[in-house]
């Protein structure tokens, strides 16, 4: 019985050796163009600052970067490369928004969510020679973060009347593409950056602000009073090493 044993441990070992040997260990970094899905500030608000109602919504398409580390493994029928990785996206809001703003005494938010997550993709290279289609998925962890909305710096000493914390949700990404060669390669994601809470920081409220200006302590204090529901549809060209 022990014989047995150690036969099938030395075959477990040799296997699972074999099949590192033929693992291919990646890096990629890649170049996105986005389209989010923020939401739309209400018709009725016209004017600026959006506060905790009206921020995290009209985000225009943005520009991002990313970075992922696999492996990559024939399993037969194809191959398969669990990853590890992490993407910046980055949106401002919508024009007509950057327009009241430049128009007012305060900065314009700008977006930016950071998802990291594990996943798995699978790569179909028996179709033609030098392009092989994948498809992947992933699932993680979104931390968005929105710059501040306050006065500049020539304002009351750049005090900061509307800042937000960031925060973190549950994100999961769905992708299709092709690798064209051994380097490039090009596809279309769904990123759904899950429901985040909107919540000031505590230096929002100013006591020396003026009234106008002044957000109220019980907002202040009311955590996960807002939710956003986000997600986005990006293009990504990815360069593997």
């Amino acid at each position: 019985m022990k014989k047995i044993v150690k036969v099938m441990c030395l075959a477990a070992l040799m296997l699972s050796a074999g099949t590192m040997a033929q693992a291919q260990f990646r890096q990629s970094v890649f170049l996105n163009g986005n389209l989010p899905f923020f939401g739309r500030v209400s018709s009725n608000h016209t004017s600026v600052p959006l506060t905790y109602e009206e921020i995290g919504k009209d985000a225009s398409i943005g520009f991002g970067l990313g970075y992922r580390a696999s492996y990559r493994f024939d399993v037969g029928v194809g191959e398969v490369a669990p990853f590890v990785g992490a993407d910046i996206f980055w949106n401002m809001i919508k024009g007509k928004w950057r327009g009241i703003y430049l128009d007012s005494t305060f900065t314009t938010p700008t977006y930016l969510n950071i998802p990291i997550m594990a996943g798995v993709s699978y790569f179909y290279d028996e179709l033609w020679n030098d392009i092989t289609p994948y498809a992947e998925f992933g699932i993680g962890a979104d931390l968005m973060i929105i710059t501040r909305e306050g006065l500049g710096a020539s304002e009351n000493n750049g005090t900061k009347y509307y800042a937000y914390k960031p925060n973190v949700a549950l994100t999961w990404m769905i992708g299709a593409g092709a690798w064209f060669g051994r380097h490039v390669s090009a596809g279309i994601y769904y990123y759904g950056f899950g429901t985040h809470p909107i919540d000031y920081t505590s230096k929002t409220l100013d006591k020396n602000a003026v009234a106008a200006l002044q957000v109220n302590a019980n907002e202040q204090n009311g955590h996960g009073r807002e939710t956003r529901s986000m997600g986005s549809l990006a293009l990504r060209i990815g360069f593997h090493f």
